[in-house]
């Protein structure tokens, strides 16, 4: 035990040590930085360093020169984020951000939401195949969105074509039997531009059996623009199958237990320029999923012979229209109307019988916002939005923002708003196994945030950002075989601050960080005041690491690339349902993760770039688990011990392989 906590001490001061020896070897460098364009923190083009809000992008480039493949380990690098996954590769992933729940994130594809109904989304299955950007908005963000957007939005962006006709293909494999392979093509010619894509990703898993993933992606963007018209066409398809030994309590028990899903979003933007100063743009937007579980009673896993399968079908489509007006060279309005209509059917078959679930309903809304930046020093947002749904009726939500350039290189930024969340499906009307509540009300926050940024004699730039949350109404479950299970009760409350640094990219190289201290505490406690309740009286909220760190260093070059991470997780409260059927309240221990990548290009045709790549996952093969109970290395420790840390995610994992570009 001593022996870990020390290795753990050496891995989170190597991680501390990253960031200020590469500011220190740039000290006498110098380069220019452009900063990125973000769109979703107002759905208007502007530079992230002008943003009202606060924001991160992580580009396409960087994925891939770091080898990351899931949208989740690429969000592990963004402050105020907490990324958490329950067993092997494929299982379950929740985000929660600035201490929201993990429902309160908005989720978008080129401008699809695809979260389900009530919010819920699953990042194991989302990858960063043929992204061109990740977009990750920290705050609420009704005004714009709607429902779900409470604590921020993630939106990816898929990689659109330039210049002539190019191919890129890429193939690596390594640890635990695991493959990806992937294949685009990408152009423009006048007036059209294009990306196609396709990629396979596969493995066996960390478990000693059943624990295989496999997904393939496809994706698709089509864009033109000819006489004041623009238009896109984007969609994003995934096949994903998870195999998983474990059952309630996390032991690595069932040979047969399986859940598929397709998942597919479709999204058309097009906007015409109806006067200099006028833009009309008409936006659809569709996403399916179609998901069936299957564990057939044939492995000592099914206690008593108990099976089940399940298939759940989802679809959301909504439609906007919206007016983008510059009333004046420094300001800028938009004007819009959504309507959405949602649609959900789950069936079961089990040893209790069959049962079956379908409800839909439909929500309905206009904004408006105003963007003011009299000159580039200065950028005011305010915004409101009146939403009606079918189900808990009308609300009214808003947001104001601002930044503010000084002098000596600073920066200041503050925004205060609400946001809420509607009820999921199962909240609102009777399932199977439950009873809904038609008179939920709909969870929802208020915000508030300030941050600073300084830039340091144009080397690098550090920043502060202090945030604090009130969450009211929130939805709690109790049993009950005659009365509504779900109830409006629960109030909690969640501040913090994020930190950053990164250096000016100066001769190749670059370095970062990302700090996030988190306070969070149940001020209403739901249903239930027992310790273990997930709401209990005066309790922090469960899976949220009072800190993080992230830090990386890297050095990018003409002939190849070397990049090093290290993330830190410091201790946050769970529950464990032990085999036995009882729940403990137990305190999961830090741990610090580092990876490694990097990439050369080799001497060949000039037609052709071959590179090869390399990409070492957990580099000190350390033992940790993001969920008490899953992962839990049963051989080595007793079930009682699970405050231990006789957990073990993903060891370590070495991928190497080939990109080539036609």
């Amino acid at each position: 035990m001593v022996n870990r906590k020390m290795k753990r001490s050496r891995h989170f001061s190597l991680a501390l040590a990253l960031v200020p020896a590469a500011l220190s070897a740039q000290i006498a460098r110098d380069t220019a930085r452009t900063a990125p364009i973000v769109i979703t923190a107002t759905r208007s083009p502007l530079t992230a360093g002008r943003s009202p809000a606060s924001v991160s992008v992580i580009t396409g480039d960087q994925l891939r020169q770091q080898g990351i493949t899931t949208v989740l380990d690429a969000l592990r690098q963004v402050p105020g984020v907490s990324v958490v996954q329950t067993g092997s590769f494929g299982g379950a992933t929740s985000l929660f951000m600035r201490g929201g729940e993990s429902k309160f994130v908005k989720v978008l594809v080129d401008g699809v939401p695809v979260n389900d109904a009530g919010g819920a989304f699953d990042f194991s299955t989302l990858s960063t195949d043929n992204i061109d950007r990740i977009e990750v908005v920290r705050g609420p963000a009704s005004v714009l969105y709607g429902s779900d957007a409470m604590a921020g939005v993630v939106q990816l962006f898929t990689r659109a074509g330039d210049g002539r006709p190019h191919i890129e293909s890429s193939a690596r494999g390594g640890g635990f039997g695991s493959y990806d392979a992937d294949a685009s093509v990408r152009g423009a010619g006048d007036d059209v531009n294009y990306s196609l894509s396709g990629a396979r990703h596969s493995t066996d898993g960390i478990q000693a059996f059943n624990s295989r993933y496999a997904q393939s992606v496809g994706s698709a963007l089509v864009g033109t623009h000819r006489n004041g018209f623009d238009g896109r066409l984007s969609l994003r398809y995934s096949d994903n199958e998870f195999h998983y030994p474990t059952d309630g309590s996390g032991q690595v028990v069932d040979s047969n237990a399986v859940r598929k899903d397709g998942r597919l979003s479709v999204g058309i933007d097009a906007g015409y320029r109806l006067a200099p100063a006028t833009e009309v743009r008409f936006a659809l937007s569709s996403y399916d999923i179609h998901a069936a579980t299957d564990d057939q009673a044939d492995s000592k896993g099914d206690v008593g012979g108990y099976y089940f399968s399940t298939s759940d079908r989802s679809r959301r489509r909504s439609g906007e229209l919206r007016l983008n007006v510059d009333a004046r060279s420094d300001l800028h309005l938009s004007l819009g109307a959504q309507v959405e209509r949602q649609w959900q059917n789950s069936s079961t078959q089990s040893n209790y019988g069959p049962s079956a679930f379908t409800a839909n309903r439909r929500t309905s809304g206009v904004f408006a916002q105003a963007l003011y930046s009299p000159i580039d020093m200065y950028t005011l947002t305010a915004g409101g939005r009146f939403e009606h749904n079918e189900t808990f009726g009308d609300y009214f939500t808003y947001r104001a923002a601002a930044s503010a350039s000084l002098e000596s290189d600073t920066r200041i930024r503050a925004s205060v708003g609400t946001a809420f969340r509607e009820p999921t499906f199962l909240e609102n009307f009777d399932g199977a196994f439950s009873i809904g509540n038609p008179n939920l009300a709909p969870e929802h926050a208020l915000s508030f945030d300030v941050g600073l940024e300084q830039e340091l004699a144009s080397v690098a730039t550090v920043g502060a950002t202090f945030f604090a949350n009130s969450f009211r109404d929130l939805i709690d479950y109790k049993y009950s075989a005659t009365a509504p299970n779900y109830f409006n009760l629960a109030r909690t409350k969640t501040s913090g601050i994020e930190l950053e640094a990164r250096t000016l990219p100066r001769s190749g190289v670059t370095a970062d960080a990302a700090v996030t201290y988190l306070d969070t505490k149940v001020i209403d406690p739901g249903t239930s005041k027992a310790v273990t309740a997930a709401f209990a009286p005066g309790a922090h909220l469960l899976r949220r690491p009072m800190h993080t760190i992230d830090a990386g260093v890297g050095y990018h070059g003409a002939r190849g690339s070397v990049d090093a991470r290290a993330h830190h997780v410091g201790p946050r409260e769970d529950n464990y349902y032990a085999p036995d059927f009882s729940v403990k309240h137990v305190t999961l221990s830090p741990y610090t993760r580092a990876d490694l990548s990097g990439e050369v290009v080799l001497p060949t045709d000039q037609r052709v770039k071959v590179t090869a790549t390399l990409r070492v996952e957990n580099v000190f093969d350390v033992r940790y688990t993001d969920v008490a109970g899953f992962n839990y290395d049963f051989a080595r420790s007793d079930a009682a011990s699970v405050a231990a840390t006789g957990y073990r995610g993903a060891g370590r994992r070495v991928l190497a392989g080939l990109r080539l570009v036609f």
